[in-house]
């Protein structure tokens, strides 16, 4: 066991289940209300070797963030491996962002992840440097950055959990 990466978020579904990221396992779960594994997603490596570290230079499969959409899929950060997926219940990759795909942006430790009102994701991008934004919001439907927050000056290099609240 690893108190401080076993269980990172978890979030109640709709079904009364619960969606939880499993960072050491490189899996997103869901339980349902006896605690019983419903359904398994294990983050892919994509071919590639783990490579230790927490900046741009890493990779892994360290899953942070769940949540599951209307459709039924499931979006997903994939911690050091520097992506967002959405997998259908089937486990197939239907969308995702990679690591240089958002023009001028370098993602890292991609942890958080929230869906606004509009439709368009909020993806937290933790361990990136100076230069590169903690915040990101993209429009899904074509990857368009329409906002950031770059806060590495005021708030370092480790900004793990983030919530965006309407004032």
């Amino acid at each position: 066991p690893d108190a401080h990466r076993d269980t990172r978020l978890a979030h109640k579904l709709d079904n009364g289940h619960y969606l939880v990221c499993q960072e050491v396992d490189g899996s997103v779960r869901e339980y349902d209300a006896d605690g019983k594994v419903v359904w398994d997603y294990p983050v892919p490596m994509f071919g590639k070797e783990a490579k230790g570290g927490h900046g741009p230079e890493a990779f892994g499969n360290s899953t942070f963030s769940a949540l599951r959409l209307e459709n039924g899929n499931t979006l997903l950060t994939t911690g050091n491996g520097h992506s967002v997926l959405e997998v259908t219940p089937e486990k197939e990759i239907v969308w995702k962002i990679e690591q240089n795909d958002l023009p001028g942006i370098t993602l890292a430790w991609v942890t958080t992840l929230q869906i606004l009102p509009n439709g368009n994701y909020i993806i937290g991008n933790c361990h990136a440097g100076p230069g590169q934004p903690i915040l990101v919001e993209v429009e899904p439907k074509t990857k368009k950055v329409v906002w950031q927050l770059d806060g590495f000056e005021q708030f370092g290099n480790d900004v793990s959990n983030t919530l965006v609240v309407k004032p």
